[in-house]
């Protein structure tokens, strides 16, 4: 099918994933709209190892595994899939403390460097102020 956007002419490709119309999900512009799920899913094999900003992943070419009759082949696959999703959601947690105690470190710097020039002024409200702030701080 040709298409058009934007005055940019292209052919539509259909997608080649088989899906399942599932339970009715809404109602759009008074139209019954339904879930489609997917019949299998595809797993590419791990073929680069990469690294980018320290966190490692593999890209590879996409090959389809057993369809979601043969209840076996995917019960792995989803075990699997949980445990790198865990791994993942660990590493992720470890990353957000580190980055949380940086942020505060740094907070903490400015705050510091703002009492020392509010001292130096002799502004004695805003040393006040800054005080009260730095003891509403949490501690890393």
């Amino acid at each position: 099918m040709k298409l058009r956007y934007r005055g940019v002419s292209y052919d539509a490709e259909p997608s080649l994933l088989e899906v399942r119309e599932g339970e009715i999900g809404g109602v759009y512009r008074a139209q019954n709209w339904k879930f489609h799920y997917p019949r299998h899913m595809p797993e590419p094999p791990p073929v680069n190892h990469l690294k980018w900003r320290g966190v490692s992943y593999c890209t590879g070419n996409a090959t389809v595994t057993n369809t979601v009759a043969d209840s076996q082949p995917v019960a792995k696959s989803i075990s699997t899939v949980a445990a790198k999703t865990s791994i993942a959601r660990h590493r992720l947690q470890k990353v957000l403390n580190e980055s949380r105690k940086a942020h505060l470190a740094t907070m903490r710097q400015t705050l510091e460097h703002r009492l020392e020039v509010a001292k130096a002024k002799g502004d004695q409200n805003l040393v006040r102020l800054l005080e009260e702030e730095s003891k509403q701080m949490q501690p890393i």
